[in-house]
């Protein structure tokens, strides 16, 4: 009898945009991933109802569920909630545990935590602490817990001296905002994946703005990712070509994904993000537990890079989550 892989996703607003009905693709293809390596699949949503879901699991009785929950009532502060409930279950289960999961999410959570490790990451602070920016810094107002780059554009970006920007931060929540120093520099989104020898770092992205007007902030925000008629989507690439001289950042790099994935716990697959000044610092900007899955995402083109099928990475996923 074949082991079965319960793909479970979040439910989905009933107006979801792209962001929200990327999981759909993802289900698709990670489904098909695990039929080839000769799994019965089968799926269900999750939503706050946490007892029907239970319920379901334990109908459906898999030998894995494979995670695929982003958010529960489209909130990504409650995306720890999934792998506490598959625990709790005693059901192995795809990525991250429920701690990683927690931390990584956070984003305040995780930069104490980077700081604790003795990892780089830019200065933070809460946005009821704008007195204390400098006025010819930039900074970038974030969503604590949101992924995909929700509610992130250029307008996020702003001076120490605006006092409007500062005002608008010091209107927000300290438990769903924060306030990072926007490091000018160059932004690399660097993917891992789980194997028999431990955590692989994949081939190095950069990701590239081109002809960004001068004073443009160049980041990876919401219409970079989401809006395809968009300047921002259009003019951002990425790239895995690097000149001789990015060889000792690149090793920096990767040296910087290892001690992400050891301190914090990550398993399955994971991403960190970068930006690096130009005296060629890294500071870690985002690590993210379970990343996008799509055919056109980060990580699904860094398998490609790194010489792998889609079918061979969810199978060192799956063997981590049983490992």
């Amino acid at each position: 009898m074949k082991q079965k892989i319960l793909v479970i996703i979040n439910k989905l607003s009933t107006d979801a945009g792209a962001d929200e009905l990327d999981v759909l693709e993802q289900a698709d293809l990670v489904g098909n991933a695990c039929r080839e390596l000769g799994y019965e699949v089968a799926q269900i949503e999750m939503d706050m109802d946490l007892q029907a879901t239970i319920t379901k699991i334990r109908k459906e009785s898999p030998s894995i569920i494979f995670n695929l929950v982003e958010s529960l009532d489209n909130k990504g502060e409650f995306a720890f909630i999934a792998p506490s409930v598959f625990s709790s279950l005693g059901i192995p289960y795809s990525g991250s545990p429920v701690i990683p999961m927690f931390f990584a999410s956070n984003k305040v959570l995780a930069k104490r935590e980077l700081a604790r490790l003795g990892l780089p990451t830019p200065d933070w602070a809460g946005v009821k602490g704008t007195s204390i920016l400098e006025p010819v810094k930039r900074y970038i107002l974030k969503p604590v817990w949101e992924e995909g780059s929700l509610d992130l554009d250029e307008s996020s970006v702003f001076y120490g001296s605006d006092e409007r920007m500062k005002e608008v931060a010091a209107r927000k929540s300290n438990e769903h905002y924060f306030i990072e120093e926007y490091i000018e520099g160059r932004e690399f989104n660097i993917s891992i994946l789980a194997g028999p020898d431990g955590p692989e770092v994949l081939p190095v992205a950069e990701m590239q703005f081109l002809d960004f007007p001068a004073g443009k902030p160049r980041i990876l925000g919401f219409r970079s990712k989401w809006d395809e008629q968009s300047f921002e989507y259009t003019h951002t690439t990425r790239t895995f070509r690097a000149s001789e001289r990015d060889s000792i950042l690149h090793l920096r790099l990767k040296e910087l994904c290892e001690a992400c994935w050891k301190g914090f716990g990550l398993k399955g697959y994971a991403r960190v993000d970068f930006r690096v000044t130009d005296e060629d610092i890294p500071m870690i900007i985002d690590i993210n537990a379970n990343p996008c899955l799509s055919g056109s995402g980060g990580f699904a083109v860094a398998i490609e890079e790194a010489g792998y099928s889609f079918v061979e990475a969810i199978g060192r996923i799956l063997g981590d989550a049983v490992g």
